[in-house]
């Protein structure tokens, strides 16, 4: 049997944000799975990243204070969009034939009088 299994090439852009620079990129890189898996009619097998291009870096500072008034201290919140070159080892379902059997095993036949419609 000849192998199913592609491999092809894809860039993802992926947003983070934490409040320390690795918090952020591990909340980008975290989402790579999610938008490489909304295609529905593959099976992802393996995802691997091959480049990572930094489009936009930003950080934020704020000041914050307890009870509004006292303990005033600096806090830092990191936002980050990559854009991701990854690698796909994928199964395209599409081009995969199917044996349909019903539950005694049989080769399932419609019937004729189903096919016309009434």
């Amino acid at each position: 049997m000849a192998t199913i299994n592609q491999t092809k090439s894809q860039t993802v852009r992926v947003t983070g944000k934490g409040e320390t620079k690795q918090k952020a990129f591990a909340s980008a890189l975290s989402q790579i799975q999610k938008k490489v898996i909304q295609d529905e009619s593959t099976v992802t097998l393996q995802i691997t990243p091959i480049k990572v291009l930094p489009i936009q870096l930003d950080e934020a500072t704020y000041k914050e204070h307890f009870l509004f008034f006292f303990f005033p201290r600096i806090r830092k919140t990191f936002t980050v969009t990559i854009d991701v070159e990854v690698t796909l080892n994928t199964i395209d379902l599409e081009n995969l034939p199917f044996h349909e059997t019903n539950s005694r095993g049989e080769a399932l036949q419609i019937a004729n009088f189903l096919k016309g419609g009434k």
